[in-house]
């Protein structure tokens, strides 16, 4: 610990030290301009890349905008020239010109490209993008450039990301606010927060090639999500010709992990065939400590548990789909996703049961699990440009159904204090199958107008219906008899119908961007078994702003508004009980109302490279999982205690969040981030207010160094104080950890090995309380944080870049609130 309070010390005196030249010197600089044609109109959509003017090798690739404007960001010192083409039209080129640190942005004489072709031959190029990019509406982290992500999953990158955070129950929030909607490729998961953590753990991480943070989406966006939107993006072949990648990794910390991939691309002209196939075997270990207190009829109780949690996963996931060029503006595109994973492995359970004084029990309780998941998801896609003023159709028609069938078999037994007297016990099973399907229409429409302005308005429909069967049973007198009290076959249908208008408008100085997205919802809760039915219809409006201000070469700010609602996933509804153990309950609740929240935030941007946020959230109806007092239906027993979603009264957060990334040197890279927040809850939990505040710090700092002899070494190190927590509402204790890697290309630079240990220290852990009318409870929660990785991934096939289609599906808000297993 001693050395790396050295090193971040070092760090801070050298930026200290640095700051004047590097303000004059070596900052990164911003190249603009825009591409023409006859009469002076824009060609939107050109392709623009950014050259050396020594040699022409690549430095970056940009697409124009419908006004046929480009930018290149974080450009540093030296001589260069900028080229433009587009199909069936002469590539133009600009003088060679320099970029020095004097300058904070340099713009460029318009390109302008004529109606004959000339073919020109390409140039074989290599980029690297930095790992952090700000741009106006979303941070973008490049998590192919970072070693310790190399080998890892999903979650663990996503870790990484700068101002996310992953609480004790794999629950994700950004910049200090729960409610996050994780897409992938720009479509939404649509699973409960317990089941989008098995999905992010079981992808590998070299199949991500960036992540985007959207804090405050605008209209065009579902209005789902409290805390904005996480995009994974996964990794694309944009050549053409045929060309593809291999990956292999292994990891180790109590248990052993492996991973493989294969990504297959092949595009001419017309047609563009893509498939990628990934592999992941993971074992778990996991440690949860589980002390609570509390008084039942007059007699004082006290509960110290111990589990240990093993179990073993086999991750699946396909991918494949044909784009056809139908016309230079016109596409259409079909894509099969798949993805299976079998998951299962035993559970201990230890609870000694006293008064705090003398233990009087002892409660074993052994669980198997067993789960079999698979998704199937289907897109057809059209993309046009309708005419050259830039107006543009998306349609999007998707199905998607995810099923599951799940058994546990618990074994529970009750013995004397002394652990030699057998007392009592239970023995029970369940099956609980599940089937989610989901349909959904999309339409967007984008329309310029004269003197940079846009138009956009689009609509969605959405049909979702979930069937879960829960059937349990006990063993009574050797036979196998129906539990009713805990079987429940829960049938819930759900139709939102949403449409919105978006506006866009860009002067000298100032843009300025208001949407309202308008959903109404039509919801049906239907308990077979209780006889429970809720049936709701509601409507609801959701503005968004957006204003940005360049005060000058060194300056811009940003001020934003959004109103969002953050719907319960389906299967939390579900009034049915799961029991861990006689005394420990996890229960739905078909009575949860959505959440809403309105979303402020400030930001200025300095120089391009020191990115400062300010944002607050009024929150309403938050919903979280709350440890309460319950009472056992069936013998009466009060010292149940029962983790249930509830509806938080509200919740206001307060957050500071600064970004920098700095070149210290030619050999040393750093990415700093630090985030500061101040929450305050209110709510009744068992008839009692709970009224609880804190502030909160997260920082991390990223040390990037290259070394001679092509090796490349990362140290990342981060620092999660004490606060609240919103899942749960659990005050608890810091969190730190420390990650290390290095890498090397190989092969001619088409292999790259990275080897890689996180968690150097073995410090991460979660602690935490909740102390509410007379019941304490203390978790202590331990997994494997530490594990030693080695990871390979080979490129093969035709490099030429060339720029493929990215499009987005119209599975949006609904997977983000579907179980996929636990």
């Amino acid at each position: 610990m001693k050395k790396l309070v050295a090193l971040l010390t070092l760090s801070s005196i050298m930026l200290g030290a640095l700051k004047p030249a590097l303000a004059q010197n070596a900052l990164p600089v911003k190249i603009t301009g825009e591409v023409t044609q006859a009469g002076n109109k824009p060609v939107e959509f050109a392709t623009v890349t950014l050259l050396k003017a020594k040699d022409s090798s690549l430095v970056k690739g940009a697409i124009a905008d419908i006004n046929g404007r480009y930018e290149f960001e974080n450009i540093k010192q030296g001589r260069y020239l900028v080229a433009a083409n587009f199909i069936g039209m002469t590539k133009a080129f600009s003088k060679p010109f320099e970029v020095t640190g004097g300058k904070a942005a340099v713009h460029l004489d318009p390109l302008t490209l004529a109606a004959d072709a000339r073919n020109l031959k390409a140039v074989d190029v290599t980029a690297k993008r930095p790992f952090i990019e700000q741009r106006a509406d979303k941070m973008v982290v490049n998590v192919e450039n970072s070693i310790v992500a190399a080998g890892g999953t999903a979650m663990e990158v996503l870790e990484k990301a700068p101002g996310v955070t992953v609480d004790k129950d794999d629950n994700i929030s950004l910049k200090g606010k729960n409610g996050v909607i994780i897409m992938l490729d720009g479509k939404p998961t649509n699973m409960s927060s317990q089941d989008i953590a098995q999905l992010l753990k079981n992808m590998p991480s070299n199949n991500i090639e960036q992540i985007e943070l959207i804090a405050n989406p605008s209209a065009k966006y579902d209005a789902a999500g409290n805390a904005g939107i996480i995009n994974i993006k996964l990794k694309k072949n944009r050549n053409y010709g045929t060309n593809g990648s291999v990956n292999l990794g292994f990891a180790h910390g109590r248990t052993p992990k492996y991973n493989g991939g294969l990504n297959l691309n092949h595009r001419n002209g017309k047609v563009n065939i893509f498939g990628n196939y990934n592999y992941n075997h993971r074992e778990n270990d996991q440690r949860l400590g589980l002390y609570r207190t509390g008084t039942s009829n007059g007699r004082f109780n006290v509960f110290d548990q111990f589990n240990l949690m093993k179990n073993k996963s086999d991750y699946h996931a396909a991918k494949v789909g044909v784009d056809y060029f139908i016309a230079r503006n016109h596409t259409i595109g079909v894509m099969v996703d798949a993805a299976y994973r079998d998951w299962g492995g035993p559970a201990t359970s230890t609870t000694y049961i006293g008064n705090g004084q003398v233990v009087d029990s002892t409660l074993i309780t052994r669980t198997e699990n067993n789960s079999n998941w698979n998704r199937w998801a289907y897109n057809l896609n059209y993309k046009g440009v309708l005419d050259t003023t830039g107006k543009e159709l998306n349609i999007d028609l998707d199905y998607a159904r995810n099923k599951q069938d799940q058994t546990s078999n618990i074994l529970a037994s009750t013995w004397s204090s002394t652990g030699k007297d057998y007392l009592r016990g239970d023995t029970s099973r369940n099956l609980t199958p599940s089937t989610i399907d989901i349909k959904t229409v999309k339409a967007d429409y984008t329309h310029p107008l004269k003197n940079q302005a846009k138009f956009e308005v689009g609509f969605k429909l959405s049909f979702v219906e979930t069937d879960n069967d829960a059937q349990f049973d006990s063993l009574r007198y050797n036979k196998w008899v129906y539990d009713a009290n805990r079987s429940n076959h829960f049938i819930y249908k759900e139709n939102i119908n949403a449409g919105y208008l978006n506006f866009h408008k860009q002067f000298k100085k100032w843009g300025i961007q208001v949407g309202v997205r308008g959903e109404q919802t039509h919801v049906k809760g239907n308990s077979l078994t209780l006889n429970q039915l809720n049936d709701t219809t509601y409507f609801n409006l959701f503005p968004s702003v957006f204003l940005s201000y360049a005060a000058g070469k060194d300056h811009q700010f940003g001020v934003s508004y959004s109103r969002r609602i953050q719907r319960p996933s389906y299967e939390d509804l579900n009034p049915f009980e799961y029991y861990l153990d006689r005394y420990t309950i996890a229960s739905g609740n078909p009575y949860l109302r959505p959440q809403y929240s309105n979303n402020f935030e400030i930001t200025h941007t300095f120089r391009q490279f020191l990115i400062t946020s300010l944002g607050y959230a009024h929150t309403t109806d938050m919903i979280t999982q709350i440890a309460e007092a319950g009472q056992d239906p069936v013998t009466g027993d009060t010292t149940v205690l029962r983790y249930k979603y509830l509806n938080v009264a509200k919740s206001d957060n307060f957050n500071l969040n600064i970004s920098m990334p700095l070149p210290i040197t030619k050999w040393w890279n750093t990415f700093t981030n630090v985030s500061v927040n101040y929450s305050m809850y209110q709510t009744v939990v068992n008839n009692n207010l709970v009224d609880l505040d804190a502030a909160g710090f997260f920082g991390r700092t990223q040390h990037t160094f290259t070394l001679p002899k092509g090796f490349t070494t990362e140290l990342t190190f981060f620092y999660l104080s004490p606060q609240i927590s919103q899942e749960g509402l659990f005050r608890m204790k810091s969190m730190y950890a420390l990650d290390w890697g290095i890498q090397k290309q190989i092969l001619k630079k088409k292999g790259t090995i990275k080897v890689s240990v996180n968690d150097v220290f073995n410090n991460q852990r979660f602690r935490g309380t909740f102390d509410n009318a007379g019941y304490y409870t203390s978790v202590m929660s331990k997994w494997e944080s530490q594990q030693f990785r080695v990871n390979f991934t080979y490129r093969f096939g035709n490099t030429n870049v060339k720029a493929a289609r990215n499009r987005k599906t119209g599975l949006e808000a609904e997977q983000n609130r579907v179980k996929g297993g636990n």
